[in-house]
């Protein structure tokens, strides 16, 4: 079973700014820290990559298309 995450901006406190993330998360993940989906991202992966220390998002700098 494959899981499809996305990438996605962010209010970044420290520039005062939307940011994209590092990672890669699933839409119910961007939803729980308030993010925005950047749904031309999407992408399915293998859900053993959602290591990223929140629930349903991989670690920083994954790149799905290795």
């Amino acid at each position: 079973m494959k899981v499809t995450v996305y990438r996605f901006t962010q209010f970044d406190a420290q520039t005062d700014m939307r940011v994209t993330s590092r990672r890669w998360a699933t839409r119910d993940a961007i939803e729980l820290v308030g993010g925005t989906v950047l749904e031309n991202t999407a992408i399915e992966i293998d859900p053993s990559h959602l290591t990223g220390g929140v629930e349903g998002m991989t670690s920083a700098d994954f790149d799905p298309r290795r």
